[in-house]
């Protein structure tokens, strides 16, 4: 255990001591935010469903932080998994591996290191939104839904990093991974139904986000950032919530029927372990 703690401390040190690490990550939130703020603002509703229902514009504000947050789970992994290609640069890693160290706990390490250091980024972030709502003025999540943000925010970090270690364990240069990793979160941006709500894609692209842990991540997220605001609201009654729920992607469904938060954090997770394995077992592949 005291191997698989070292490995991860020094993942999260290394990460911390890199400031241009840590600004490039919530400097892409800042981005996320400003292209919202210029650009979406108004995208989503019409100036007539603003009259009939003004609380929608508190509610696109709410769905958007939601979505921001998910998103750096997966980046600040992404960022942290980078140390992975550039020990195999330096022969680091295939140090860890003549030592007098299990190769499992070398593979923990690693995953120990990078869930935590995105964790604490993800949870910063979290903290950002917060201050941007508290700002607009808009109801923040109450305890009971900040604990299970927290909650989901671990979860989604332990997919985001299960993901990146699958790409990490390929012999990968510093060049291509970076390469790699902007292509996946800019596909895992848009299969996480982030920036345009679930209901405006197609049909196959629904169904292909139904099946992915993204999809249920950031609905997990939006149903706790958006609860005790869609729970103060009257609204009037020819106003459809359930279909509003999925057409945002409040509420995931699957084959046609709309799926309990406990189904997305079991999906959520079989992605997590499935990652995981296939990424050991590649390791095992090249080492063998």
């Amino acid at each position: 255990m005291k191997a698989i703690n070292r490995i991860a401390k020094r993942i999260f040190t290394l990460f911390f001591r890199d400031r241009s690490a840590i600004f490039y990550t919530f400097l892409a939130t800042g981005i996320m935010i400003a292209v919202y703020l210029f650009f979406l603002d108004k995208a989503f509703f019409s100036e007539q469903q603003l009259q009939l229902v003004p609380e929608l514009a508190d509610i696109q504000d709410s769905w958007l932080m939601a979505g921001i947050a998910m998103i750096t789970s997966f980046s600040a992994s992404f960022t942290a998994l980078s140390q992975m290609p550039m020990d195999q640069r330096t022969k680091a890693f295939d140090d860890f591996f003549v030592a007098p160290i299990r190769r499992g706990q070398i593979v923990a390490g690693y995953i120990l290191g990078s869930t935590v250091t995105a964790f604490v980024i993800s949870l910063g972030t979290v903290t950002l939104t917060y201050v941007y709502l508290a700002i607009k003025k808009l109801q923040l999540p109450g305890i009971q839904s900040t604990l299970s943000i927290v909650g989901i925010t671990l979860l989604t970090t332990l997919v985001a990093s299960g993901i990146a270690f699958f790409v990490a364990s390929g012999k990968n240069s510093i060049r291509s991974y970076g390469s790699i990793s902007s292509i996946m979160l800019t596909l895992i941006g848009f299969f996480a139904g982030a920036y345009i709500p679930y209901g405006a894609l197609g049909k196959t692209v629904q169904t292909l986000m139904s099946w992915l842990p993204t999809g249920h991540a950031v609905g997990l997220m939006r149903q706790h950032y958006l609860h005790d605001m869609l729970k103060g609201m009257n609204l009037p009654s020819q106003f459809d919530l359930p279909a509003f729920r999925v057409y945002f992607g409040i509420d995931i469904e699957m084959l046609g029927k709309v799926v309990n938060p406990w189904v997305s954090v079991v999906i959520i997770l079989v992605w997590a372990l499935i990652m995981f394995g296939l990424g050991i077992f590649r390791i095992q592949k090249q080492k063998d």
